[in-house]
C-alpha cells in the first residue's frame, strides 16, 4: 500500500537536483512531497489523468505501455534520480501508460500545476529536464536501431547491459529482473528469453536464479550486444 513519507536523504543530493542551486532546490522542496511503494505496486495507471510528475528517490519503477489482452511493452526502466511522468507538461488527459515499482521503491512528486510553473519561472530547471528528455531520446533511438537491426541474442544481451551500469553500486552485478521483464523490454517472448539466458549462462557471460540475473562478464555481454 503506497503511504507518504520523509526521507532522510536530502534532495539536493539526488542525481537530478545536484546541477540545481540551493536556492531553486529549495523553493522545488516546497512542492515536492514522497510516498512509497511495494514490489509490483502501481504508481499509476494508464487511464488516470496526467496530475503528477515524479522522481526515483530508490528503488526502481518500470514505465509499460498496456494493451487488453495483448502482451505488455516495458519502454524504460528508471532509477534513482530518473524523472518520469512529464508527459504533463504537453497534456493533461490520460496517462496512457502504466508505472509499477518493480522493487521497494520510494518516489517524490509534485502536481502538474507546480511543475510547469518551476519549469517556466526556473531556467535551472528547464535545462535539467531537457538533457534528461534529450538522453532518453537517445536512448530510444538506440534501442530502435537494436529492434530493427539485431538479432534477439544481442538485443538481450543490451538490455541487460543497460540495466547493469543503471544498478545501484552495492548490487553491482546482480539485476533483479524476471524473464518476462526482459522478455517486454526488447520486445520478445518469455520463452526466447529463457532460450538465450540460458545460451548466455552456458557461455559463461550471466547465471541466473530467483529471480534475478547476475553479469558475470561485462566484457563479453558488450560484444554480445555490439554483435549481429
Amino acid at each position: 500500500m503506497k503511504r507518504h513519507l520523509v526521507l532522510a536523504q536530502a534532495l539536493h543530493k539526488e542525481p537530478f537536483f545536484k546541477a540545481l542551486s540551493p536556492e531553486v532546490v529549495g523553493r522545488i522542496r516546497n512542492y515536492v512531497f514522497h510516498r512509497e511503494y511495494e514490489p509490483r505496486q502501481v504508481i499509476y495507471f494508464p487511464e488516470e489523468p496526467c496530475e503528477h510528475v515524479y522522481w526515483v528517490r530508490y528503488g526502481r519503477v518500470e514505465v509499460r505501455r498496456c494493451e487488453k489482452g495483448r502482451r505488455n511493452l516495458t519502454l524504460r526502466h528508471l532509477f534513482p534520480g530518473d524523472l518520469f511522468g512529464e508527459d504533463c507538461l504537453v497534456k493533461d488527459d490520460q496517462r496512457g501508460t502504466c508505472a509499477v515499482a518493480s522493487v521497494p521503491t520510494a518516489v517524490c512528486l509534485m502536481w502538474a500545476e507546480d511543475f510547469r510553473r518551476v519549469v517556466a519561472d526556473e531556467g535551472e530547471v528547464a535545462l535539467a529536464l531537457a538533457l534528461q528528455s534529450a538522453r532518453r531520446v537517445v536512448d530510444l533511438e538506440n534501442v530502435f536501431a537494436e529492434t530493427v537491426f539485431k538479432a534477439v541474442r544481442s538485443r538481450v544481451a543490451g538490455g541487460l547491459l543497460r540495466l547493469y551500469h543503471r544498478v545501484p553500486l552495492n548490487e553491482k552485478g546482480a539485476l533483479r529482473v524476471t524473464h518476462q521483464e526482459i522478455a517486454s523490454l526488447v520486445g520478445s517472448t518469455r520463452e526466447t528469453i529463457t532460450a538465450v539466458l540460458h545460451e548466455l549462462r552456458e557461455d559463461g557471460i550471466v547465471t541466473t536464479a530467483n529471480r534475478r540475473v547476475t553479469v558475470l562478464d561485462p566484457v563479453a555481454l558488450e560484444h554480445t550486444a555490439r554483435s549481429g
